[in-house]
């Protein structure tokens, strides 16, 4: 027998002779978690409220009962935001019979169903009917607890959204839905969408499509370039849910404004917005709207005076000075910017996208939010208000919620889904002291964007003059110089990393350089003064391009189309896809070997396409030639005839012999 069993019986017998009862192990609380499965959004004024639970990880359920309590409603925003936490939940009003769950009927989705009927007001209340004072946002604890004791196992508040019985206006609400990912195109050319990115984009589109909800979308440029060629069904998929909405037009990348402008590259922003604009355009088939600005970051007033043609802005509440309001700003302003003219404004809600962030169940955030909206509207009941949801551009957003959410917002009379020019156009803006209230921008600190801006401004040259060579050519999407360029400038990037885009970009134009070939034998033979020289450029891309010969040679002239003459000239040539005859006309100017310099380069003459050296060799005789040779030829027949009489007379003088 061990040493341990010895001791053990030795306290047991202890135990009797001091007439102790033997030790007994406490039994553990049983364990369990309850969650939201899904519930009615908005309860009319003698409508059921339907709640349904699911229980999930329970042991011993003859030891579990589930606790449906409503309390008093909410009187403030901060008071709601308390319920979320299990605090300052109120008066109890309604308490649901307990049962424990052995005793309690499943649905046929496996969960707890509540119905809590609400009773007319003015009427007398039948048995299990909840009385609520008027409309309002009721909290609503439902508890997992242990039979008996009464512990808490599990529990978490939602809310009882009682709609009004009156005819005021409800709460607008404009969800604003970014739809983008971080820069897909490489510096190498390639693009690269994860496969987490391109499921996060999927369930986007395919929660957007199961809604006709008329709210705004966001998306950005580059990732719509990059679906294009990586994720063409889930272009498609949103492209097919932009009816009845809003589709606001942004900078092809995710671009600081501010830090654009302190580096001296406001040229870039207009690149960005014009480029963004026509892209959206292109792949969703919809008149972008340009007037508006969505962005998540404050904003200076040079920065909203550099957003021409901007009349809209939705921006965070750190781009302004805070307010000494009573409640939450729901209504637009203004704001004004460098040159003094007001911009209409309104904020995305801080504490409506926490809802979206968080963690723990979808469905209950969900109805958190639809709750929040509705403490919102019961703020101000009589007066016209409106507020923005916008999901931060990298929300990965669960089916869930957004499925939650979106019907939620359809339903009901509380709330009403708005496109962002809905929202401007029908809520008044707000007032201060008789007057348009307007708001102060807030210190923006910004650093100048960390780019080299001499190489932007030599990149943007050379692809001015690129483009004039493919001018009119027509163009699925930017090209790739371009687009390496305004991905550069993304606020994501590191320092290192915008140089490798821009040495994409320089490597892309170099490349565009070597596309025109000049064909030739190296030399060529005059045998007359006016003759022609044969050239063949190759152009080895699929597009007309527009280049301008050059030609320069010290020994010949080149004609013009009017017949006059030159030592050098400049052709303007359009060069079709394949090979191109030349044919140039010239004059030489005498006879010999020499060399004509050849060049092909953009239409400004700034870039040059190809280079070649041909040998002429003259073998005509120009008139002076002529004259010469023929005085020569006369000399030396009259030397030669004088010679020939001289010698003829001197053997006529010598004796003859003998």
């Amino acid at each position: 027998m061990s040493t341990r069993t010895l001791l053990a019986l030795g306290a047991v017998v202890l135990a009797g002779v001091l007439g102790l009862a033997p030790p007994v192990r406490a039994q553990s609380t049983p364990s369990g978690r309850v969650s939201l499965a899904s519930q009615t959004p908005w309860v009319g004024e003698a409508g059921t409220f339907r709640l349904r639970v699911d229980i999930a990880g329970v042991r011993r359920p003859d030891d579990v009962e589930v606790a449906v309590t409503v309390h008093a409603p909410v009187t403030s925003r901060s008071q709601f935001q308390r319920t979320l936490e299990g605090r300052l939940l109120g008066s109890a009003l309604h308490t649901v019979p307990v049962q424990p769950l052995t005793a309690v009927d499943l649905d046929p989705a496996g969960a707890i169903r509540f119905d809590l009927a609400l009773a007319r007001p003015g009427a007398g209340a039948e048995p299990g009917q909840v009385v609520l004072p008027g409309a309002g946002v009721y909290p609503v604890r439902v508890a997992l607890r242990e039979v008996g004791t009464g512990t808490v196992i599990d529990e978490f508040t939602t809310h009882l959204v009682r709609e009004r019985d009156d005819d005021a206006e409800p709460l607008a609400v404009a969800w604003v839905q970014p739809f983008g990912a971080p820069p897909a195109l490489q510096p190498d050319g390639t693009v690269e969408l994860d496969e987490n990115r391109m499921a996060r984009l999927a369930t986007l589109a395919g929660a957007l499509a199961t809604s006709d909800l008329p709210l705004t979308l966001a998306p950005r440029p580059e990732t719509l370039d990059a679906l294009s060629t990586e994720a063409t069904d889930t272009l498609v998929a949103v492209a097919e849910t932009t009816a009845g909405r809003q589709v606001v037009a942004g900078p092809y990348a995710d671009v600081e404004v501010t830090s654009l402008l302190r580096a001296g590259l406001g040229g870039e922003l207009r690149a960005q917005r014009e480029t963004g604009a026509a892209t959206v355009e292109h792949h969703l088939r919809v008149s972008a709207d340009r007037s508006t600005w969505i962005s998540d970051e404050p904003l200076t007033a040079a920065a909203i005076g550099a957003l021409t043609g901007v009349e809209r802005l939705v921006l965070p509440e750190d781009a302004f000075t805070p307010l000494d309001r009573p409640l939450t700003l729901a209504n637009p302003f203004l704001v004004e910017g460098a040159g003094g003219d007001p911009v209409e404004a309104v904020v995305a809600d801080d504490g409506l996208v926490a809802h979206l962030t968080g963690v723990g169940d979808p469905v209950l955030r969900a109805h958190h939010l639809l709750a929040d909206l509705a403490v919102l509207a019961y703020d101000a009941p009589g007066l016209e208000r409106g507020v923005v949801v916008r999901p931060p551009s990298d929300w990965s957003p669960s089916p869930d919620f957004l499925a939650t959410a979106l019907d939620g917002l359809g339903r009901g009379s509380v709330v009403e889904a708005v496109t962002l020019d809905a929202l401007f156009r029908e809520v008044p803006t707000a007032s201060s002291g008789g007057a348009e209230l307007v708001r102060e921008l807030s210190a923006a600190p910004s650093e100048p964007l960390d780019i080299d801006s001499d190489r932007i401004d030599e990149l943007r040259r050379d692809m001015a003059s690129l483009g004039a060579i493919t001018q009119g050519a027509p163009a699925s999407r930017p090209d790739l110089a371009e687009r390496l360029l305004l991905v550069a400038q993304d606020r994501s990037l590191s320092p290192d990393e915008r140089d490798d885009y821009l040495d994409g970009a320089r490597r892309t134009i170099d490349e565009r350089l070597t596309t025109v070939t000049i064909l030739s034998e190296g030399s060529f033979r005059l045998t007359s003064r006016e003759a022609t020289i044969p050239l063949t450029l190759v152009n080895n891309v699929d597009a007309e391009m527009r280049v301008s010969l050059l030609l320069q040679s010290e020994k010949l002239d080149f004609v013009g189309p009017d017949g006059s003459t030159t030592g050098a000239a400049a052709m303007p040539l359009t060069l079709a896809p394949g090979n191109n005859p030349v044919v140039v006309p010239v004059e030489a100017r005498t006879s010999g070997e020499f060399p004509l310099l050849i060049s092909v380069r953009s239409p400004d003459g700034a870039l040059s396409l190809a280079t070649a050296r041909l040998t002429v060799r003259s073998t005509f005789l120009s008139g002076m030639g002529v004259a010469l040779s023929a005085g020569a030829g006369l000399f030396l027949a009259v030397w030669w005839a004088s010679h020939w009489r001289s010698a003829r007379r001197d053997r006529r003088l010598v004796p003859s012999p003998g």
